[in-house]
């Protein structure tokens, strides 16, 4: 599936619908997610609230409640590391299980 950033301040947000939010376990009790990047892919998947400090060496964020869905905020370093232009380049989701995995779309 085909995605875009938009613009959050001074970050970029990738908004996840409804569908995703279901797909991936979300709700008010696992709104925080890990992130996990290798080879340029990003892999997101949802941790209890409870478990926020289990994890916090790792990169966790909080999603952002937006309308029926979440938004997740990517700062620049995240933007870097994926090699991702947030004003010119698309990105491809896919969800296996509970993990949402997020890269360039590759022309």
């Amino acid at each position: 599936m085909k995605k875009s950033l938009t613009t959050n301040g001074n970050t970029w947000q990738l908004y996840l619908d409804k569908t995703i939010i279901n797909f991936m376990g979300i709700n008010k009790d696992k709104c925080y997610v890990l992130l996990t990047i290798n080879s340029k892919v990003l892999t997101v998947k949802a941790i209890q609230n409870s478990d926020v400090e289990k994890y916090k060496n790792f990169n966790v964020k909080k999603l952002i409640k937006r309308g029926v869905g979440y938004g997740l905020n990517f700062t620049q370093t995240i933007l870097e590391l994926l090699d991702i232009n947030p004003e010119n380049d698309l990105l491809d989701i896919s969800i296996d299980s509970d993990i949402l995995t997020v890269y360039k779309k590759q022309d």
